[in-house]
């Protein structure tokens, strides 16, 4: 029977797993879902490219920390972190644009198609600030995290706590309209699309698999600290000879 540890383990990996799946089907197509360029710039959130890529960088680093292997190596902590490097810089990037209103060119991959499904090069798709916060807020969680540190487990934990706090304004936001529809047109939507309030939530249920009650296995070798560039090696018992 697989232990308690084990199975939350495995539920956090499985979720990485699944997650990062789903975003790579989705980033090759992400044009046929994106809004179509009309008149003016749409203003409702859709789930954008960058938000997808972020998620998936984020859930590979989940499932190679919680990977369920009998001997994990260090490389797969230093991997998991440099992903949530990636994702964090980014994350602030995108944020540094809006607060200044300069963008950054090397960022314009994704466009947003017109209506007859031509790429619009006017028009470069972003994350908004909702979610470029949701994101940076995960990746600072996954930075903190440390298997063999208490205080940073428990800092990782509030990390996500608050990471999952603009999602769920989103997600009662939406159940609100579900409930009483607007009888009239309202202004436009901004924040997280429904979609990417679920990958979020879904991130997040997987995150805290991680932390609540469940211990990360040890790299082999000794202990990982990523962020203080040490590794300590455990040091094995000498062996007394005994004379004669």
């Amino acid at each position: 029977m697989m232990p308690p540890v084990q199975k939350r383990l495995s539920y956090s990996f499985a979720i990485g797993l699944a997650l990062f799946a789903v975003c790579l089907i989705y980033i090759p197509l992400w044009g046929r879902y994106a809004p179509s360029v009309h008149q003016s710039v749409p203003t409702s959130p859709y789930l954008t490219p960058w938000t997808v890529v972020s998620v998936s960088a984020l859930s590979l680093a989940l499932a190679l920390i919680a990977a369920p292997v009998r001997a994990p190596q260090p490389i797969q902590f230093i991997l998991a972190k440099t992903l949530s490097t990636v994702v964090f810089c980014l994350a602030a990037v995108f944020l540094l644009e809006y607060a200044s209103g300069i963008r950054v060119p090397d960022l314009d991959i994704f466009f947003l198609p017109d209506s007859s499904g031509q790429r619009t090069t006017l028009y470069s798709a972003r994350p908004t600030p909702h979610s470029s916060t949701t994101s940076l807020l995960f990746a600072s969680a996954l930075l903190i995290f440390h298997p063999d540190s208490s205080w940073r487990k428990r800092a990782f934990q509030l990390g996500v706590v608050v990471a999952l706090v603009l999602p769920t304004f989103a997600s009662i936001g939406y159940l609100l309209d579900f409930l009483f529809p607007p009888t009239q047109t309202s202004s436009p939507r901004v924040g997280l699309s429904l979609p990417a309030v679920i990958l979020y939530f879904t991130l997040g249920s997987g995150l805290l698999g991680l932390c609540f009650g469940s211990n990360v296995p040890k790299p082999v070798g000794g202990r990982l600290s990523v962020a203080s560039g040490q590794l300590s090696v455990a040091k094995r018992p000498s062996k007394r000879l005994f004379q004669k």
